[in-house]
């Protein structure tokens, strides 16, 4: 009876730690991609702000804006991807959907916008190319106030600015030909953008409450609920195990023979438990192991994540040398002025350090961040740790880039 107890004992064990290792790894890839995505919010939220602004300001920050959008289709790159690879996660297809649709129609209003900024730097050309010749330089000059009234005035359309460019465009065919070509491609490119601005103010109201917004929230509200069932089903699964050995324990004695044996069996089964405890402990060290390494970035781990998509892993490197540069020093100032910014950056950064398997960099801005959030000062070894760790892993994508894409 003994031998047929420790057995089912034995057993009961096993399958134990065959249940935890199981729901501990897929617990793992579902706060992965919750993080990923509580990052894809982030970044979307950052995008949202740069387009609340002035028109103006929005217009000057139309590169900015499109690195940011770079960003966050790597974000979504990098979900898709490694919810390819795992199973029973909540269905992101829907997500996938809407958020390609808001990079779409961000990058045609940025398009648009970047039109703008090119149409302004020909106009300065051209108002340089013919400072000598006040006839040709006043047309160039009428059509940057039109552009700018046409643009920026309260009115959805002005009629009269349109008969205008229409009167420049008729005057231009009794220039000589060299003026007439300058004065004639200037007037398509006017056209074009004003027509593209029309099209941006449309999309601007429509991205401002896109639908975007409540997937990444749905999703984070399903990701946090599937993470809670994992620990109650943990905790059930360990409670069930530890009702059924006891049950075991009680079945032994209550058929055992001889009391002796019977304190002998009491004083060796708490051995076999503290055996099973150590061995828990050690597989959550050699875990915890595994995320050390020489260098800050892990590469392979990140090629893995991406399914060895190497443009993809260079467009992360690239948006996370372009955002992060220097964010160490940019903290550092801010926890005077603005810590609720600097708290950002730290959460910004803690974030992409585990988008890109740099986990000591996650594990440094982790802790800058909780201490600004706790009301302190993070201490002078951990801002100088971040800002070497930053520095390592800004270099190590710069030496990746060269390699890759020479």
């Amino acid at each position: 009876m003994g031998g047929k107890t420790l057995k089912l004992g034995a057993g009961l064990v096993i399958l134990w730690l065959i249940s935890m290792l199981l729901i501990a790894n897929n617990y793992r890839s579902t706060f992965t991609t919750k993080e990923q995505i509580y990052e894809l919010d982030s970044a979307l939220q950052g995008l949202r702000e740069s387009l609340s602004l002035d028109a103006p300001s929005r217009i000057k920050r139309a590169d900015v804006e499109s690195l940011d959008l770079q960003l966050v289709y790597a974000l979504r790159l990098q979900i898709e991807a490694h919810g390819q690879d795992y199973w029973f996660v909540p269905d992101t297809q829907q997500l996938f959907y809407t958020t390609d649709r808001y990079i779409e129609q961000t990058q045609i209003y940025l398009d648009n916008n970047i039109n703008l900024l090119m149409l302004v730097e020909a106009m300065r050309t051209m108002r340089t190319k013919y400072q000598f010749e006040p006839e040709i330089l006043q047309l160039y000059l009428k059509l940057a106030t039109n552009v700018l009234d046409a643009i920026f005035s309260e009115n959805d359309s002005n009629p009269a600015i349109y008969r205008e460019l229409d009167d420049i465009y008729t005057f231009s065919e009794t220039l000589p030909a060299q003026q007439a070509e300058d004065l004639q491609s200037a007037l398509a490119q006017v056209s074009q953008v004003l027509s593209g601005y029309a099209q941006s103010q449309y999309i601007l109201k429509k991205l401002m409450n896109h639908d975007v917004y409540a997937q990444v929230n749905a999703q984070r509200i399903a990701f946090n609920s599937l993470l809670t069932n994992y620990i109650l089903m943990a905790g059930g699964i360990t409670l069930l195990t530890l009702c059924l050995l006891v049950g075991l324990m009680a079945y032994s004695l209550r058929y055992s023979q001889p009391v002796k044996k019977t304190s002998k069996s009491l004083v060796t089964t708490p051995p076999r438990f503290e055996a099973v405890e150590s061995v828990s402990e050690n597989v959550e060290k050699m875990a915890m192991t595994e995320l050390k390494d020489q260098t800050e970035i892990d590469f392979d781990k990140m090629l893995d994540s991406l399914s060895n998509d190497i443009e993809s892993v260079c467009m992360l490197l690239e948006v996370f040398i372009e955002d992060h540069t220097g964010d160490a020093e940019r903290i550092q100032q801010l926890l005077r002025d603005a810590p609720q910014d600097a708290q950002r950056k730290a959460h910004s950064l803690k974030g992409v350090g585990g988008n890109l398997a740099a986990m000591k960099l996650r594990e440094v801005a982790g802790e800058v961040e909780l201490a600004i959030k706790s009301g302190q000062q993070p201490s002078d070894s951990v801002m100088k740790e971040l800002k070497l760790r930053l520095d390592r892993a800004i270099d190590e994508s710069e030496q990746f880039l060269q390699s890759h894409q020479s």
